[in-house]
């Protein structure tokens, strides 16, 4: 029986140095209550983990559970806990992990090192205890809670030969027989992964016997996991591919043995591998780099979410090459990409946070501190949206780390009047500029300056000040950047700065946030919208850059979505309105219907093109999308392009 079970159990923890004797009495199912006499405990009293299932589906419960991280190198350790190195692991650390904004804890356990018979791969109760104590660690903080089978010797069992598959199969069930009984009453924030990464020895590459071997394993946990009842029986549960790759061969071979649908796909995403991963890789992050994971999230969703199957990236991170700023950037991109899918994103971190390979560690659980606090903020901002997004469309100008003495600039921002990317006529009623930063509260200056004209050295008055993830924010108003300069933005406004006034700040972020509704907001502002791609995708003239399939014929895209008052959206560069925009039909509609633009204009240092409901029926001679529609395409016109986002947007 477990110490969160219907029993009473009484712990004596002793500490020689204070000759104090503390004595824990556990009652009732996941409740913890102190003796009178004794000391507080790591749990309030009477704390009393959730046995709540609230009726979501696999991907609505996916798509809730955003930022995690990885409590690595700990009880998947060798022989016992701390055997790697890492502390004991205490209530306290996953306070502040959770307190940072997390909101899953991802728990790596190594059963096999634990069994009391390992004839009958039977696991310690002591063991099972340990387990159970740090999975209501999390629990305690509202967490999402993954618990696995990491680090087994059936790892890396994978297999044609039938005795070896008998056997790992006979484990896993074993296993999560054990498991599933333990946690059976737990409600639905508690998560099974069946494997950690499965494959043939050290055979990272794998062949189609391999991919179904994997499926088999699969099935013998989950249907073990499902035998066991109670909550169980709804509970989600994580298969991986064949050692949780994300290779194309590996997620195509993967597969559902059963008809149980609250399934998620377990991956594992150390890309681009040469920047994230590859001890003597570069460290600088590239164009390349985004384009190399775009297609990797492209291709998610091309084999997975676009048919309904949630996606959990149960590991990512990038080492420490002494490119804090790189870091920031990728995981922040990699993080949106993956929001846009619905897929969360957990960070391996295995507390090592010297430089080179494995160096993935950002939180200190001795000092209980972060040591790369921007990196998590980077992740856990985009899945929370902090406030330079949640109130309108946002352009970044500056994303990293960037250092200011007393009175000094930490960022410099050119406008396209001076050769940068931010276009000053995007300025207008409704806008504001953010800034988070660290240092002293409300010593940031926001300053505007041109060279052509206009106010030298404008110095903008905050407008609104506050913190968030432990940092302060701070945000100019239109009105307020009116007063400093005028409002000749388009005309004058040649370079924007954030500084330090009396103390030093370090800034993190400085953005232009739109405002709802603005006519900035080009992608429908505080309109509804589908994404039918984000990324980056280049056509030569008249080529297709991006093509999107509707639902009936296998793709994500309702075309039942469009209506009277909706409109398709594509951003792009190139060259001003050499986009094309087409409808086709193989089924009674147009069978190349060329779209004729509603509007275009700029966003973001792209363009625009709009593309009404009126002209959609016109091009496609018919307004039977629901049942004719079959593909949309985004392509060049006379030059190239290339396409960043395809969305549909309606009122």
């Amino acid at each position: 029986m477990g110490i969160f079970k219907s029993i009473y159990k009484k712990q004596l923890l002793s500490c020689v140095t204070a000759a104090l004797f503390t004595i824990i009495s556990v009652s009732g199912f996941g409740c913890i209550n102190a003796d009178a006499s004794a000391d507080t405990s790591e749990f309030t009293a009477g704390y009393s983990s959730s046995t709540q299932m609230r009726g979501l589906s696999a991907s609505q419960l996916v798509s809730d559970m955003g930022a995690g991280w990885n409590l690595g190198n700990s009880l998947e350790s060798e022989n016992n806990e701390t055997y790697w190195g890492n502390p004991k692991t205490t209530k306290a650390m996953i306070d502040t992990i959770a307190a940072r904004g997390f909101k899953t804890l991802r728990i790596p356990v190594r059963w096999d090192d634990n069994y009391s018979d390992p004839s009958k791969y039977t696991i310690s109760s002591s063991y099972m205890d340990r387990v159970e104590t740090v999975v209501n660690y999390g629990l305690a903080n509202g967490m999402y809670v993954i618990i696995n089978v990491h680090h087994n010797d059936l790892q890396k069992l994978v297999s044609t030969d039938g005795s070896v598959q008998q056997r790992v199969k006979s484990e896993l069930s074993a296993i999560w027989d054990q498991v599933g009984n333990r946690f059976k009453n737990y409600g639905d924030k508690l998560i099974f992964e069946i494997n950690n990464e499965p494959r043939c020895g050290e055979d990272w590459g794998g062949n189609t016997a391999y991919y179904d071997c994997v499926n088999q394993y699969n099935e013998a946990g989950r249907a073990a996991i499902r035998a066991t009842g109670g909550n169980n029986s709804s509970r989600l549960i994580l298969l991986p591919t064949y050692c949780a790759s994300s290779d194309s061969p590996k997620l195509y071979g993967w597969k559902n043995l059963s008809s149980d649908n609250m399934i998620a796909v377990s991956i594992h995403a150390y890309q681009p591998f040469d920047f994230a991963y590859e001890g003597g890789g570069h460290s600088n992050w590239t164009d390349s780099d985004y384009n190399s994971l775009s297609s990797v999230f492209s291709q998610l969703n091309s084999v997975f979410i676009s048919k309904g199957i949630p996606v959990v990236i149960g590991e990512f991170g990038a080492i420490n090459k002494n490119n804090t700023a790189d870091r920031e950037k990728f995981t922040q991109i990699y993080a949106t990409m993956a929001k846009q899918y619905n897929i969360p994103c957990i960070w391996w971190d295995n507390n090592s946070t010297g430089t080179g390979s494995e160096k993935f560690g950002i939180f200190d659980r001795n000092s209980l501190s972060f040591t790369f606090g921007g990196i998590a903020d980077a992740l856990i901002n985009v899945y929370k949206g902090a406030p330079n997004d949640n109130d309108g469309k946002y352009v970044s100008l500056f994303w990293g780390t960037a250092s200011a003495s007393n009175w000094g600039q930490a960022v410099t921002v050119s406008t396209t009047r001076c050769g940068g990317n931010f276009n000053p006529s995007d300025i207008k009623a409704g806008g504001h500029f953010y800034v988070e930063y660290s240092g002293t509260k409300d010593q940031v200056e926001l300053i505007f300056q041109s060279l052509s004209g206009g106010n030298n050295w404008s110095k903008v008055s905050i407008s609104e000040s506050g913190s968030i993830n432990g940092r302060y924010y701070a945000k100019f108003s239109y009105d307020n950047c009116v007063k400093a300069f005028g409002s000749n933005f388009s005309g004058q406004l040649d370079k924007i700065y954030v500084g330090a006034t009396d103390k030093a700040i370090t800034v993190y972020s400085l953005c232009y946030n739109y405002g709802k509704g603005s006519d900035s907001d080009n992608n429908g502002g505080s309109d509804k919208y589908v994404s039918l791609f984000w990324g980056s995708s280049t056509a030569s003239p008249w080529d297709q850059a991006v093509s999107v399939k509707t639902k009936k014929n296998g793709g994500s895209f309702d075309p039942q979505s469009i209506i009277s008052n909706g409109y398709f959206y594509v951003e792009y560069s190139g060259t001003k309105d050499q986009i094309e925009f087409i409808l086709q039909s193989w089924s009674g509609g147009s069978s190349w219907g060329k779209v004729s633009m509603s509007e275009s204009g700029t966003a973001n240092g792209h363009y625009f093109a709009k593309y009404s409901y009126a002209n959609c029926v016109a091009a496609f001679g018919s307004s039977d999308f629901l049942n004719k529609l079959d593909q949309i395409h985004a392509g060049a016109g006379s030059s190239t392009a290339t396409v960043y986002s395809v969305c549909y947007c309606y009122r």
